[in-house]
């Protein structure tokens, strides 16, 4: 399990997305490595960390809090938002408070939750991996940062982020498809009492406003942030407005 740690502070715990790894959060240790000691997370089977098995988000959720300080405060993006639900919800008195951007306890659209993606497209996107990895995650950067002023440079500094990934990454990124295919956790969301900033963008695709309009409407103490312009990458897209958000409510609470 890799946890890179830098800074020093208080504790606040970074869970990256799908498909990528903590390096994604340079421009959060740029801000905030000087108030808080993040711990920059690399979920099993991406990054640096080794596939762990089981692979679900129960185990997920508990191998990577056993790696934790007692007591912290959580950023989990994307994917990484799921498993910080999931860990909020396994272990109440180790998190302090909560942010999620682009978060939605339930990816998939079902026939009562059309705030995700069809079943349909995220096949489509899990069987066009396979064949063809590389143009498949240009087309997936592109889509997370959907007019973006400088999507050509983010995209370009995504993919060489990625570009190491072997063959044997690439089927595990599977394991991480199936995460995000099988969970819905909308039953257990007004179970969570932590402190909680969602932060969306108002132009995302991937995890829509209105699943964060949601998640407020359910949380006992949730409180929302759309970034106007932005897709599902704000931190990297619109960083200063994303970083006045975050510092605001890390300093409030």
């Amino acid at each position: 399990m890799h946890i890179k740690r830098i800074g020093h502070g208080k504790d606040l715990v970074l869970i990256h997305g799908w498909g990528m790894h903590s390096g994604i959060w340079e421009p959060v240790i740029e801000n905030f490595s000087n108030q808080y000691t993040l711990h920059l997370v690399d979920i099993p089977g991406m990054g640096k960390s080794p596939v762990i098995a089981p692979y679900d988000l129960n185990h997920l959720a508990k191998v990577i809090s056993k790696e934790l300080p007692l007591n912290f405060d959580i950023l989990g993006w994307s994917l990484g938002s799921l498993i910080a639900l999931k860990m909020s919800l396994l272990y109440p008195n180790k998190i302090n408070r909560i942010v999620l951007v682009g978060g939605t306890p339930c990816f998939i659209n079902q026939a009562n939750w059309s705030y995700g993606v069809d079943v349909k497209d995220f096949n489509d996107f899990a069987n066009k991996l396979f064949k063809n990895y590389k143009s498949t995650m240009i087309n997936f950067y592109t889509l997370q940062l959907m007019h973006s002023k400088n999507i050509k440079v983010l995209i370009k500094k995504l993919k060489k982020m990625n570009e190491e990934l072997d063959s044997q990454e690439v089927k595990s990124l599977q394991l991480g498809l199936d995460i995000l295919l099988k969970n819905d956790l909308r039953n257990e969301i007004n179970q969570i009492k932590h402190q909680t900033l969602l932060m969306v963008g108002e132009l995302d695709r991937l995890t829509p406003k209105s699943a964060s309009l949601w998640m407020k409407s359910q949380l006992k103490q949730g409180q929302l942030k759309v970034i106007e312009g932005a897709s599902h990458i704000p931190f990297l897209s619109h960083p200063e407005i994303f970083f006045n958000h975050l510092d605001q409510f890390l300093l409030a609470a």
